[in-house]
């Protein structure tokens, strides 16, 4: 848990330095092919899992596609989480077909949801794989013409015949447009 202060700390600072005079200079144009990629903290929840607490580790996520219109793109996105618990590497992702909505054309603040593949794999136990979804609320911020940083927050969920997993992840990202 001593990895959340710091991690919120640089969550802090990166999105208070986000040039927002840079943001005026560049404006929220959608259009076109996009892909992002970014890094983060999260954790993990086990539904089959009475006595285990969340846990905490390392995520990242990776997204490309295409504009649909000014409020609306359509992409697939590829989330994860890792963490090495007792030795083991425990590794859980959902790569989902993503819609991202932006409520105003002008500005960045945007929503997503995704339905697609969860996998859960747990080294040298075995892996599962099953339905994934995804839902999250991000903020462009511009900061060249066409690149922008972009803090946001992630669930996802990945549901197996044994169970499932949830991750809720704080991030920040880079987006080429």
């Amino acid at each position: 848990m001593a990895r959340w202060p710091t991690f919120l700390a640089l969550m802090g600072l990166l999105v208070a330095a986000s040039p927002t005079a840079a943001s005026a200079q560049y404006p929220q144009v959608r259009e076109g092919f996009w892909i992002g990629f970014g890094f983060g903290y999260g954790s993990l929840g086990l539904s089959d899992c009475e006595e285990c607490d969340r846990e905490g580790g390392l995520s990242g996520f990776l997204k490309l596609g295409g504009t649909l219109s000014d409020k609306w793109l359509l992409g697939f996105e590829s989330n994860s989480w890792i963490d090495e618990e007792l030795e083991t590497t425990v590794t859980v992702s959902a790569s989902t077909a993503t819609a991202y909505y932006y409520p105003s054309p002008a500005g960045g603040l945007h929503f997503k949801g995704g339905l697609g593949i969860g996998h859960l794999d747990v080294e040298d136990v075995g892996d599962e794989t099953g339905i994934g979804f995804l839902l999250g609320a991000a903020h462009d911020f511009r900061v060249g013409r066409n690149v922008s940083i972009v803090p946001g927050i992630s669930f996802y969920l990945g549901d197996f015949d044994g169970g499932s997993t949830n991750v809720v992840q704080v991030g920040v990202g880079v987006t080429f447009h």
